[in-house]
């Protein structure tokens, strides 16, 4: 018995159109494209987007706001290159 599921969203059919050409020309489906992209997701691969068309959120606009006033407040923690593993140790021990 498989272990599938569906999901549904909703893209440009130009996006999808062409999506799939290039998928079909790679001898793969769409299906197997995405399932791809969310493993890759799932492992903690880099998210790349290089397309004019996305727009944050406002949750995001928000939050990017917020650091931007903290930072300039002087409030953030500076994490060296090295230290983001001490640094996230030291908070889960401060939480405990």
């Amino acid at each position: 018995m498989s272990n599938s599921t569906t999901l549904t969203i909703r893209i440009d059919s130009d996006i999808k159109e062409a999506a799939r050409q290039r998928a079909a020309r790679l001898g793969i489906s769409l299906g197997t494209l995405v399932e791809n992209d969310l493993r890759r997701f799932i492992n903690g691969h880099p998210i790349i987007i290089d397309d004019d068309s996305f727009v944050p959120s406002d949750r995001l606009k928000a939050d990017i706001a917020a650091a931007r006033l903290d930072e300039a407040n002087g409030d953030y923690v500076e994490v060296l290159p090295g230290g983001v593993d001490a640094y996230f140790d030291n908070l889960v021990k401060a939480a405990r």
